[in-house]
């Protein structure tokens, strides 16, 4: 039976997708703020596949991006996804990569299995990605950038969405959440230069970002500082590496922080409905 599910069903959804997840970092645990988490596109909607009432598999949609899509390992083959797919397509058809609110940046390359089932699902693989990963995060932050407080939020955001678009605006926006935001920026000559977020987005599994440096302002070491800031603060929370994903910018990482790719991802879209 297919059927909208409720913040009453998250226990069993977080008990399936630790039974069904196959990307490389712990769906379970983040199965809330996936689930149940505002994106850009507004309030997710949220299907289950039950089977003797038990949840066989779960899809997420939010706007037109498919955030999750996971079915028990032991009940795959009998068409539940593609049941949970074909609702899902009423909505969305850009799979995982919803920039504001992802799991992970698209389908990881080694999962031959459900890249198979989107292409013969109509869909095409369009665009690739990396995640990196340092354990390399210093013991102390670099001068030169300012913890953000509350206070700053509308000047921060503000920042933000001028210099790189509404998703990010929105996606920081949850960082003034917390009682500390986990954000860090810098200024020159009063006007704020560039920002980096951490632990915002699949909040407990150690994921920096979004970062970002003024165009006018590159070059000089700030976005540096900002990272650094950002992998002191995680270390202090206890994280013993961190995931720096959705990004092309190898070479900066590597040097800045000793980051290696981890991880590819590919983003895949219904052929038919591509802009």
């Amino acid at each position: 039976m297919l059927r909208e599910a409720s913040r009453d069903d998250l226990d069993a959804i977080r008990a399936l997708l630790g039974r069904a997840n196959d990307a490389p970092y712990d769906l379970a645990r983040v199965a809330e703020e996936k689930c149940f988490g505002r994106g850009y596109g507004g309030a997710p909607v949220v299907h289950v596949f039950e089977e003797e009432g038990t949840i066989a598999g779960v899809s997420v949609t939010c706007g037109r991006m498919l955030r999750v899509l996971a079915v028990d390992r032991d009940l795959r083959l009998r068409g539940f996804g593609s049941a949970l797919l074909a609702e899902a397509e009423r909505r969305a058809h850009v799979v995982f990569a919803e920039g504001g609110n992802y799991f992970t940046p698209g389908v990881v390359e080694e999962d031959q299995q459900t890249r198979s089932f989107f292409r013969k699902h109509g869909y095409i693989e369009s665009r690739w990605t990396w995640n990196l990963e340092t354990a390399n995060l210093p013991v102390s932050a670099d001068d030169g950038v300012l913890r953000a407080t509350h206070a700053d939020r509308e000047r921060v955001l503000a920042f933000i969405e001028h210099e790189f678009g509404a998703i990010w605006r929105f996606e920081c926006s949850r960082a003034f959440e917390r009682e500390v935001p986990p954000l860090f920026f810098a200024e020159h000559a009063g006007e704020i230069t560039g920002f980096a977020a951490y632990d915002i987005n699949n909040a407990s599994l150690g994921f920096f970002g979004p970062t970002g440096v003024a165009r006018k302002s590159r070059g000089r070491g700030c976005g540096r500082s900002l990272l650094m800031a950002s992998l002191a603060e995680m270390r202090r929370m206890g994280y013993e590496r961190a995931v720096i994903p959705w990004t092309e910018a190898l070479d900066f990482y590597r040097k800045s922080c000793d980051a290696e790719p981890t991880h590819r991802f590919v983003t895949l879209t219904r052929a038919d409905r591509r802009r």
